[in-house]
């Protein structure tokens, strides 16, 4: 798994001496969250209010879902140290759609991003599955004569 960023970044807002021990923090199984943490169950008061000032303080996003916290960040350039691998066929492709259709980029990235950043954590494998569906994505919407989402071109290797 890769650390970038976000992560060291979300590490440094979470330390929190009343939890007892440090929070884990994992990529979220939802779509439209990048991370949780279990931090709601580890302290609660005032405690956990400065961490949920913190957060909101650096931008990020937040939603308790039971002893579980939801994070997202609005990200437009790939985070620091978020993919290692190379950049595929598919990735490739992505790129080739955003670059000849420049006018049709207007849509929101958010839920493509994230995604993006989850899969650059798990490797090479993940992320050219990530970049074969968001190429199905923007193959079909340009049939259909829709938008393209407005994402920064680095992320398919630019």
């Amino acid at each position: 798994m890769r650390i970038n960023s976000l992560r060291l970044e979300l590490k440094e807002i979470l330390e929190n001496p009343d939890a007892g021990r440090r929070p884990a923090l994992r990529r979220s199984l939802r779509e439209e969250w990048l991370y949780t943490t279990d931090l709601p169950g580890l302290c609660t008061g005032k405690s956990l209010e400065n961490t949920l000032r913190k957060l909101d303080d650096s931008g990020w996003h937040y939603q308790k879902d039971g002893g579980w916290l939801q994070l997202r960040k609005n990200i437009i350039r790939p985070p620091e140290g978020w993919y290692g691998g190379s950049f595929g066929r598919e990735a490739g492709c992505c790129l080739s759609l955003l670059k000849r259709h420049p006018e049709k980029m207007t849509g929101s990235a958010e839920r493509m991003i994230i995604q993006l950043i989850k899969a650059g954590e798990e490797g090479s494998k993940a992320y050219e599955q990530a970049c074969m569906q968001q190429h199905s994505q923007f193959s079909g919407r340009l049939r259909l004569g829709l938008e393209l989402p407005d994402i920064c071109l680095e992320f398919y290797g630019n």
